[in-house]
């Protein structure tokens, strides 16, 4: 589920720009990104096969290391998020 600033953002300019595009890109895939941490604690707060532990704590880590990543490329192209 997009964030209500992705999609006023998103259908704000039908026709957009490189750098609009661009940041559309980036606003999309620190949104994804943000869930996919967001599912990855919930699986790790969940798992029961203690084999299985070891697998969650990676996919948290990873996705934790991925939505930071994100958020830099954002931060230095001087993207922001505006929640309203």
């Amino acid at each position: 589920m997009k964030s209500i600033w992705l999609n006023t953002i998103g259908s704000r300019v039908q026709d957009h720009t490189q750098a609009e595009k661009e940041t559309l890109s980036i606003l999309e895939q620190l949104d994804s990104a943000r869930q996919e941490w967001i599912n990855a604690q919930n699986y790790y707060d969940n798992v029961l096969d203690k084999d299985l532990i070891d697998h969650a704590a990676y996919l948290l880590k990873a996705a934790e290391r991925k939505y930071i990543y994100l958020l830099k490329v954002a931060k230095e192209k001087g993207i922001r998020q505006h929640p309203f």
